[in-house]
């Protein structure tokens, strides 16, 4: 692991931002098992979309990149893409279960 300034080439870059590609998609893979989970509990479809939960989420993670330096609207646009996918999951699962008549 080679730090911005610690790289010299691209492809030393390009590595770099490779492995935190992978380490990316690994915590987006665990985050959706909770979304997983998520869905098994909540009982209508209804239930996938809260207002009040996406604006704190969102809030919460633009204020977060913005405290360390990284722009709040383009984390703010990636989450709100990353909420919209997990809701219609959400609600597709929860709607699924429901018209098969398992709890």
């Amino acid at each position: 692991m080679l730090k911005p300034a610690d790289c010299h080439n691209k492809p030393e870059i390009r590595a770099e931002i490779d492995r935190i590609d992978r380490a990316l998609v690994d915590l987006l893979v665990e985050r959706f098992g909770y979304v997983r989970r998520m869905a098994e509990l909540k009982q209508d479809p209804g239930e996938a979309y809260i207002q009040e939960r996406v604006d704190e989420v969102l809030d919460r993670v633009a204020a977060e990149a913005e405290a360390k330096g990284l722009g709040a609207d383009l984390v703010r646009s990636m989450w709100k893409t990353l909420i919209d996918w997990n809701v219609d999951y959400e609600s597709r699962t929860i709607a699924a279960r429901k018209q098969s008549g398992t709890k």
